[in-house]
């Protein structure tokens, strides 16, 4: 693991880098953490996808360069567009663009094979994502925001062109079974969905709980399948 930095527009925040061995370029895959920010669970997670999958993976401290939890997650309960995923005004979800484009800059990394783990408040930044053609492998776990329909506006839903992996919860007042359903709706045969009975927050409980062990293995077969 590397600790490495990500200069932003706004600010410059920390990251955890866990290259891909070997010299050629692999596929790049940009793990967002959620609320709690980045944990153990986070870094042994990257480490297993990096040493197994021979895969780039970053996960940025959303949290640092002079942000906190609650400087940071202000702007999703006051800015309307942030609350509703909207794609314009949105300055978490063009620092994540930010984010991702500095990160397929990497040399080791295939430009044109990227994967994104997001969760909670980051999760519907991960449906933006999956526009992206370069985007060939979307995780996301219930998405908090947008609090609207899918979660994704109509329009950029209808732009969504790469296989979306799902994982969700039965009982989520942050992700509701309504938001899952229209999001289906919408995606047809690009959304693929998985159920657990567990609590919100699936990443988790990735290592200490079997269904959560269950999601990380579809995870990994997902990334095995899209990306090349």
């Amino acid at each position: 693991m590397q600790k490495i930095e990500f200069q932003l527009m706004n600010r410059t925040i920390d990251a955890y880098y866990f290259p891909a061995s070997g010299n050629e370029q692999r596929p790049g895959i940009v793990f967002l953490p959620d609320l709690m920010g980045v944990q153990k669970v986070n870094l042994k997670c990257a480490e297993i996808l990096s040493k197994e999958g021979n895969y780039n993976v970053v996960i940025p401290d959303l949290y640092s360069g002079g942000s906190s939890v609650a400087k940071y997650c202000v702007q999703f309960l006051m800015n309307e567009m942030v609350r509703n995923n909207e794609p314009n005004q949105n300055e978490p979800l063009m620092e994540f663009f930010e984010i991702l484009d500095h990160f397929k800059a990497f040399k080791n990394v295939d430009a044109t094979q990227l994967g994104v783990i997001g969760q909670c408040l980051t999760g519907g930044f991960v449906l933006h994502a999956a526009i992206r053609e370069e985007v060939k492998a979307p995780v996301v776990f219930h998405h908090s925001f947008g609090r609207e329909g899918s979660g994704i506006p109509k329009d950029c839903s209808a732009s969504i062109k790469n296989k979306v992996q799902g994982h969700f919860v039965y009982l989520d007042a942050f992700c509701p079974p309504s938001r899952i359903k229209q999001l289906k709706a919408e995606l047809g045969d690009k959304l693929e969905t998985y159920h657990y009975a567990l609590p919100h927050g699936i990443p988790h409980l990735f290592f200490n709980n079997s269904q959560g062990k269950k999601a990380f293995e579809r995870m990994m077969t997902f990334f095995k399948t899209q990306l090349h």
